[in-house]
C-alpha cells in the first residue's frame, strides 16, 4: 500500500549519461539534496550477489540516486549500457532473463505532496531533455491530471485507510502461548472483515 510513481525509458543516446548525471548533481547541490553517485564500468558482467544481507561484487550500471526528503524513498536514475533505467536491487537479484523490463520507483507516500510534485516536475524536465521516451505510472496521478486537490485528496484517503488497518492491528492481543500460523490466522480474518 502506498503512492509510489513508477517509471521507465532509455537515455536518447548512451552519450547522454555523463551530462545526465553531472546535470542531475548540479540540481541536488543547489537544492541541497543529498545524492550518491554510482560510477561502475557498464561493460564488466554483473557479478552482484547478496552477501550477508549486502550486495557484494560488480552491477554494471551507472548513474545517480536523489534524497529528496527523509520520508520518500530516493529517487533513482541508473543505467545500464545501452541507457535503459534501471532498477539496482533488481539487477542484484533477478537473473538477465527476469530483467526484461527498464523500470525504477520511487514511494512518496509519507512524503508532503510538495515531494511528490517535485519528482514529477523532475521527470518531466527529464523527458523533454534526455528521455523522450519516459513512461510514468503515478499513482497519485499529478503526471496526467496535473491536479494538487486531487492528489491530496489520494494521499489523504491512503494515510486515513492505513491508520484504520494500523488500529485494527494495535489492538490485538497475543499470548506466549499463541502460535505463529494462529497469530496470522487471527490478523487475516481482522483484515477480512475489515474489507467487507
Amino acid at each position: 500500500m502506498g503512492i509510489t510513481i513508477h517509471y521507465n525509458g532509455k537515455l536518447n543516446s548512451t552519450n547522454l549519461i555523463e551530462p545526465f548525471i553531472s546535470e542531475i548533481e548540479d540540481i541536488a547541490k543547489d537544492m541541497n539534496w543529498k545524492y550518491n553517485i554510482l560510477e561502475n564500468d557498464l561493460h564488466e558482467p554483473n557479478t552482484s550477489r547478496l552477501d550477508g544481507g549486502e550486495i557484494t561484487g560488480h552491477i554494471p550500471l551507472k548513474g545517480i540516486s536523489l534524497s529528496i526528503h527523509k520520508d520518500a524513498e530516493s529517487l533513482s536514475f541508473y543505467f545500464d549500457k545501452d541507457g535503459n533505467i534501471r532498477n539496482l536491487v533488481s539487477m542484484a537479484f533477478l537473473s538477465k532473463d527476469e530483467l526484461s523490463e527498464s523500470s525504477d520507483f520511487v514511494k512518496t507516500q509519507f512524503a508532503p505532496i510538495q515531494i511528490h510534485i517535485t519528482i514529477i516536475k523532475i521527470l518531466n524536465y527529464i523527458k523533454s531533455k534526455y528521455i523522450n521516451n519516459l513512461e510514468v505510472i503515478d499513482d497519485g496521478d499529478y503526471w496526467i491530471a496535473q491536479d494538487e486537490e486531487l492528489l491530496k485528496k489520494k494521499f489523504d484517503f491512503l494515510n486515513d485507510k492505513i491508520n484504520e488497518v494500523g488500529n485494527l492491528l494495535s489492538n490485538i492481543k497475543f499470548t506466549q502461548d499463541d502460535s505463529v500460523t494462529s497469530m496470522i490466522e487471527r490478523i487475516e480474518n481482522i483484515l477480512r472483515n475489515y474489507l467487507k
